[in-house]
C-alpha cells in the first residue's frame, strides 16, 4: 500500500454541480465535458459542489434521476473514477456519442471530453471542493485508504 503522501500525487479531485456529479456517480454520465484540457490521467474524485440543485437542471434527466436525492450529497465526494483520456471534440467525435451522453454535457467542437472509467459510487465524504483539478487533503487520502477505496 502506498503512503498517503505518495498516493496524493496520484489522485486529483474535480468539483461538479449537481446533478452532474450524481449522474457520474450513478454511471449515467461517463464523460465530463470541459472547456479546458488536462494531461492528468489517473484516479479522480468526483466532488459535488455545495451549490443548490435547481429543478430546471433535473428536468432533462428526469427518467434517470427520480431515485436520487442530489441535495443530500452537496459538498461531498460522491464517486471515484479513472480519468483515462482527454479528447479534443470534433464534429465527428461528437456524432459518435449517445443521445444521453450529449444531454449530460456541453458538446461543442473545440471543447474537451474527459473519458471516465471504473466509476465507483461511494458513501459521501464531506470535503471542501475547489475549481479546476485539485489535490485532496492528507485526511481525505487517509480516509479513502482506510476504507479500502483507493
Amino acid at each position: 500500500m502506498l503512503q498517503t503522501t505518495e498516493q496524493s500525487k496520484l489522485i486529483r479531485g474535480i468539483t461538479l454541480w449537481q446533478p452532474w456529479a450524481g449522474l457520474i456517480a450513478n454511471q449515467v454520465k461517463l464523460v465530463e465535458t470541459r472547456s479546458w484540457s488536462t494531461n492528468y490521467k489517473g484516479t479522480i474524485l468526483i466532488h459535488s459542489a455545495k451549490r443548490p440543485v435547481y429543478q430546471s437542471e433535473l428536468e432533462p434527466f428526469s427518467e434517470y434521476v427520480s431515485n436520487f436525492d442530489f441535495t443530500q450529497d452537496l459538498g461531498k465526494i460522491v464517486a471515484i473514477a479513472e480519468l483515462t483520456d482527454c479528447i479534443l471534440m470534433t464534429e465527428e467525435f461528437i456524432e459518435k456519442q449517445s443521445e444521453l451522453e450529449i444531454r449530460c454535457g456541453n458538446w461543442q467542437p473545440g471543447r474537451y471530453a474527459w473519458q471516465l472509467s471504473n466509476i465507483r459510487k461511494i458513501d459521501p465524504i464531506p470535503c471542501q471542493g475547489k475549481q479546476g483539478l485539485w489535490v485532496p487533503s492528507k485526511d481525505i487520502i487517509t480516509q479513502l485508504i482506510l476504507e479500502d477505496l483507493i
